[in-house]
């Protein structure tokens, strides 16, 4: 497998694909979805807290925070307890993405307008909920995608 993003683009990614069995690549592969789950799951518990704000809901430094019973802020609230974020489920849809065939930024803006609208339902899930403004104001506006030279024409 050979990753790089433009012509003759050393990519740093290569020699740790290099020689890589399947299954030791899929243990990889599962290892950074698992622990991007858990860690945002993890993170909510003091996501857009200050540090004055964590150290006074977590009075003790030398214990780690509860989870997945986490103090819940007015933010986490919007989650169900131990609930991954809008994070992880942008990372879902780049994985689904990823394993397509012949998928490109196309899927992934399709993708990414179902989620939106709908969230993941399989999991019970709605609508984009932590959708982030960065992601909302790509959605609200008009792209293009030219195929050739791969640029993206924006409008609003």
């Amino acid at each position: 497998m050979n990753v790089s993003y433009l012509p003759d683009e050393n990519d740093l990614l290569n020699p740790i694909l290099a020689n890589v069995k399947p299954r030791d690549f899929l243990d990889r592969l599962l290892g950074c979805v698992y622990g991007q789950a858990l860690g945002d799951a993890y993170g909510l518990s003091t996501e857009f807290l200050t540090r004055a704000q964590v150290e006074s809901t977590y009075a003790d430094p030398m214990q780690l925070i509860p989870f997945p019973d986490y103090i819940r802020t007015p933010h986490a609230r919007r989650w169900k307890q131990g609930d991954w974020t809008d994070d992880t489920d942008q990372w879902v849809l780049v994985m689904e993405t990823l394993i397509k065939p012949n998928s490109d930024a196309t899927t992934f803006a399709r993708k990414l307008s179902l989620w939106v609208r709908q969230g993941f339902p399989e999991l019970n899930d709605f609508g984009g909920l932590g959708l982030g403004i960065n992601v909302a104001q790509v959605m609200a506006a008009s792209f293009q995608y030219i195929s050739s030279g791969h640029r993206v024409r924006h409008s609003n």
